[in-house]
């Protein structure tokens, strides 16, 4: 029997067995994201067209949000276990990726080449680059947390995709507040505000997850 397939009928034969660092890191990360969330809300107000002409770019920002912080939850609950190995936890990743060249392939599809910097650069850049890592701080801190109880091999890795875990969940807030509706831009701007949140979480990951 390998060492794997034993150590996980002796964990079924526990009476009363803890939650697990996945569970954990799950209920961590969406219970810190609520209400981090609702404050900022509650703070900043969601747009005032969100039921009108801001409703469809309002529901693209939050599946993105949503598909990010899904693959990333998946990945560093995979990377949890000792013996996953890094690609198990990148692979759904590669989902993000399409959907956001669908989001620029159907822009240029619509409206072409002409004015495409513009809709790139918009008007908020600052201030997605900065409310989106903002957001994401505690929910990251939370999941590292949550992660430290696992056995993780790649902490770099695990804190990272925390960290994209993080920022699409933000994202999802922050998308109800943002009046930037060109695919362009949040393809652009919400995709680098996601990398920094990573990047934040990969080198606090490769400090605390280490065992």
């Amino acid at each position: 029997m390998k060492t794997e397939n034993f150590v996980r009928l002796l964990a079924e034969d526990l009476p009363n067995r803890p939650a697990t660092p996945r569970m954990v890191l799950a209920g961590s990360l969406l219970a810190v994201a609520v209400v981090v969330g609702t404050v900022f809300l509650i703070a900043a107000e969601p747009r005032s067209d969100l039921l009108g002409a801001g409703l469809t770019p309002t529901l693209m920002k939050a599946l993105l949000g949503a598909l990010l912080a899904w693959s990333a939850i998946a990945g560093a609950k995979t990377l949890a276990r000792p013996v996953a190995a890094p690609r198990e936890g990148l692979k759904r990743l590669v989902a993000v990726a399409i959907f956001l060249t669908a989001l620029l392939a159907v822009d240029l599809a619509s409206r072409g080449g002409a004015g495409w910097l513009g809709r790139m650069f918009g008007r908020s850049i600052l201030s997605c680059l900065t409310v989106i890592p903002a957001l994401a701080l505690p929910t990251l801190l939370a999941s590292l947390y949550a992660l430290r109880n696992g056995a993780t091999t790649s902490p770099a890795i695990a804190g990272g995709l925390a960290g994209f875990a993080s920022a699409g969940l933000s994202i999802v807030a922050y998308g109800l507040f943002c009046t930037e509706d060109s695919p362009v831009f949040v393809a652009t701007w919400y995709s680098l505000a996601a990398v920094l949140v990573a990047a934040v979480g990969a080198g606090l990951g490769r400090i605390l997850l280490r065992w």
